[in-house]
């Protein structure tokens, strides 16, 4: 059986104060970055955000919706069918109590081992920095940057829990790793933009809000739209709000927006052609930062065949 979600317009309100935007969830990464050390601190704060159970019955989800657009347009309405495994979360009732990650604080989430729980520190761990880097972050739109930033972040932290009391070679992957995400972050934040297509835009966002209403929690709001640009939801709203927890959330958010960063409702070469030169960017700024970062960035002998293939042939 599957779902059908009513629809919600676009959510563009202008008293909407994004310079309050999640304030105890960047005081508590900053305290983290601050102990990582002042680079850290720089990066994690300007990155910081609040990403992401379903209906197991449903094969295939399906929400009526329409694309977040400014006050006064009236586009007719956009059928998307969202599968039912991204929009279904992991069965957390299954585990004990000890291992459910849903049990962890704020705090412990972003500050200890907790961080390699998350969605984006799992894809990091399954596919490796490259892969998720050119099959994911890359591929968010400008206006969805809170979403790319905060995956970048918590991938970034995990290295630092995953690799503690690593041996020299498992040291080389971490700054490898983390660097790559770095470079990633300072890429988004010179993508200019202006120059963004509106037309991924409304298709990344369209897609994103749809997964949402296809979930267990169908009015959940997984992103706040402001003057064009995507905004994070406030960490401390989001249980008491749609009766899910942050953790919940962050996953949720993850697997919507991995979906959303495929384009389902756009031709593949369509979406390929509007992406080109975002993807330009992001290997141009990386190899670059890679070649003359100082100290130099080894490449782990993981990475060097992907390595070689983004200089031959980029993304």
């Amino acid at each position: 059986m599957s779902r059908t979600a009513a629809a919600k317009p676009g959510r563009d309100r202008a008293s909407y104060d994004h310079g309050q935007l999640s304030m105890r969830r960047r005081a508590a990464v900053l305290r983290r970055a601050l102990s990582l050390g002042g680079a850290a601190a720089v990066l994690l704060w300007s990155c910081t955000s609040t990403p992401a159970p379903a209906d197991s019955e449903a094969a295939q989800q399906t929400a009526q919706h329409r694309a977040p657009v400014e006050r006064g347009e009236s586009p007719p309405a956009v059928e998307i069918t969202v599968p039912a495994e991204v929009a279904r979360l992991p069965d957390y009732e299954s585990l004990d109590p000890q291992d459910d990650p849903r049990q962890l604080s704020f705090d412990d989430l972003i500050h200890g081992p907790g961080s390699q729980e998350f969605g984006a520190s799992k894809l990091l761990r399954e596919v490796g920095v490259v892969e998720m880097l050119r099959d994911y972050i890359i591929n968010v739109p400008p206006s969805a940057e809170f979403i790319a930033g905060a995956e970048a972040t918590m991938a970034s932290l995990s290295t630092y829990e995953f690799y503690v009391g690593a041996d020299a070679d498992g040291k080389v992957m971490e700054y490898f790793e983390s660097s790559m995400l770095r470079f990633a972050r300072h890429a988004m934040d010179t993508l200019p933009f202006a120059a963004a297509s509106q037309t991924l835009h409304d298709a990344f966002f369209e897609v994103l809000e749809a997964c949402g209403r296809a979930s267990a929690w169908p009015e959940v709001e997984l992103f706040e739209m402001h003057n064009g640009r995507g905004y994070d939801i406030m960490e401390h709203l989001i249980e008491p709000t749609f009766g899910l927890t942050f953790f919940e959330y962050e996953q949720l958010r993850h697997q919507c927006a991995r979906y959303a960063a495929t384009y389902p409702t756009l031709d593949p070469e369509v979406r390929d052609k509007l992406l080109k030169s975002q993807r330009e960017h992001f290997a141009e700024v990386i190899l670059r930062r890679l070649d003359d970062e100082l100290p130099v960035v080894e490449i782990p002998p993981r990475y060097q065949a992907e390595i070689d293939d983004l200089r031959a042939n980029g993304w």
